[in-house]
């Protein structure tokens, strides 16, 4: 066994405690959200709130560092898939610790101020992202596995087309706001 196998066993671990706990309460929220329960989707985005520095930062925080342990190790730096997923680490990482977590705190805040109807709207928009999000780190996953290099076009195309579909099925009226503004 080489220190390269050990960080591979860590980074698989910390993704997958951070990206199972992340599914569990995202696929709450869908629950709750189906059920048009809004006081569960509080609670549940009061959940996100809690888990974001005890949980989620620590675990792709690991993921990030044996990550990169592995790309020195194993001279990977110029590897699309390398380069790729630290780009999709990044987006991911800061929409969770800057939109979802912040979010989440304020759908919390709205409903303990008794603003029921804000928070559940606040909540709804949060599902919207944190669906993109979860696209995103699947992504992630699927450029981990699939590994394409540079001159792969079509993997690297399908690629960029789910996160667009995505982008525009989950974003869409987001961004046109945005764009009008």
């Amino acid at each position: 066994m080489d220190l390269f196998t050990v960080f591979k066993f860590l980074h698989v671990a910390a993704a997958m405690a951070w990206l199972g706990g992340g599914v569990t309460l995202f696929a709450m929220g869908m629950f709750a959200a189906s059920r048009q329960d809004d006081a569960e989707m509080m609670r549940i985005l009061g959940s996100v709130g809690f888990m974001a520095n005890r949980w989620f930062v620590p675990a792709s925080l690991v993921t990030l560092v044996c990550g990169i342990l592995m790309a020195t190790l194993g001279n990977l730096w110029g590897d699309a898939w390398v380069v790729l997923g630290l780009i999709g680490f990044a987006a991911t990482f800061l929409t969770g610790h800057f939109v979802l977590r912040i979010k989440a705190m304020e759908a919390g805040r709205l409903m303990a101020e008794g603003q029921v109807a804000e928070a559940a709207n606040t909540g709804r928009k949060l599902m919207q992202v944190a669906k993109f999000d979860y696209t995103m780190l699947f992504t992630v996953v699927a450029v981990m596995v699939f590994k394409p290099g540079w001159g792969d076009l079509v993997l690297l195309g399908l690629f960029a087309l789910v996160l667009a579909s995505a982008a525009a099925l989950f974003l869409g009226n987001g961004l046109r706001r945005f764009a009008r503004a």
